[in-house]
């Protein structure tokens, strides 16, 4: 799916996810990252069922207003913990698709939110 939106040159952005590729600012990644405000990290878990508040330390310091996790190909639950123990900061997450996520990041991005987000690639089904 190609991502096209009208934007300013700040900041990182979503241009393409395709099944194994997710394109940010003309760099492709094939395994799991994390985009905050000003880069692009790797992701050592498998999967989002993985994660735990320690894997947000970055986001609890910075305190965007969103994070939003990219499941892959499937929509996972992540743990109703996990969701209670960042609400309580304050911080807003959802996790869906890896494709909604990209669209729901390209949606807050442009409306000059912050927001981060943990993105799976897309697997074949």
């Amino acid at each position: 799916m190609q991502i096209d939106e009208i934007r300013d040159k700040q900041g990182l952005w979503i241009e393409e996810i395709d099944t194994g590729l997710i394109t940010i600012n003309g760099k492709q990644y094939s395994e799991p990252v994390c985009i905050t405000d000003i880069e692009v990290l790797p992701l050592a878990k498998n999967n989002a069922a993985e994660l735990s508040i320690e894997d947000f330390a970055l986001a609890l310091q910075k305190h965007p207003e969103v994070i939003l996790i990219g499941t892959g190909s499937q929509h996972v639950f992540i743990h109703p913990r996990l969701t209670a123990q960042l609400a309580a900061k304050g911080i807003g997450v959802e996790s869906m698709t890896t494709a909604a996520a990209c669209r729901t990041y390209m949606v807050l991005r442009s409306e000059g939110r912050s927001v981060w987000a943990w993105l799976w690639p897309l697997m074949e089904n």
